[in-house]
């Protein structure tokens, strides 16, 4: 019986933060795990990555390429951060939602899973 209570508190606790991280820290989501807003009870769940283009690893390539990441926010809400071209970061409940960074880094001999990603977000102060 402890073990699938265990169990069961550890499945939960994947699915999102119980606390919100500092503004300024960074925090690494996998695919669909999911952080509350600093000061708020909004989350934010890291739902995928709709293109990756970025230059892979062993390539020679004209440009750096850029990726698409979707988060879903507040369960409602999808919205779309890229890592080189267009928006990187989105107001989200008063606070500013940046994509810092997303891995893996692609390369030519390796296709990467959705279930692979990990994006890392910070939130700051809108005020700053």
């Amino acid at each position: 019986m402890r073990a699938l209570i265990f169990v069961a508190t550890f499945v939960v606790a994947c699915g999102a933060q119980s606390t919100a991280p500092n503004f300024g820290e960074k925090v690494s989501l996998r695919y669909s795990a999911a952080v509350r807003v600093p000061s708020d009870t909004t989350t934010v769940r890291f739902t995928g990555v709709t293109a990756d283009s970025r230059c892979p690893s062993g390539a020679q390539c004209v440009w750096a390429g850029d990726a698409a990441v979707t988060f879903l926010v507040g369960g409602t809400q999808t919205v779309t951060l890229h890592t080189t071209e267009g928006p990187s970061s989105i107001l989200v409940a008063g606070r500013l939602l940046t994509l810092v960074s997303l891995s893996p880094y692609p390369s030519v001999s390796k296709t990467i899973a959705q279930s692979d990603y990990v994006a890392t977000i910070r939130f700051d102060s809108a005020k700053d």
